[in-house]
């Protein structure tokens, strides 16, 4: 596993097993307004990075809505 802090959008969407133009979707402003739990995005200038940690929270915490 990388020590990498941030991923890429592309290594985010493969681990999601998402397009990156899904995934581009998610992290758009009027996208996360709609959603109950926006995906944790970092954005640096125009481009968008993860972190992998972040991801594995956000996909737990939308289990945990799930089962509420």
């Amino acid at each position: 596993m990388s020590n990498q802090l941030l991923i890429s959008i592309s290594e985010a969407a493969s681990l999601l097993g998402l397009t990156k133009e899904q995934l581009y979707q998610l992290t758009r402003e009027r996208s996360r307004v709609r959603q109950a739990q926006p995906i944790p995005v970092v954005r640096l200038g125009k481009r968008l990075a993860f972190r992998r940690e972040s991801l594995v929270a956000w996909i737990a915490a939308l289990e945990q809505a799930v089962r509420s």
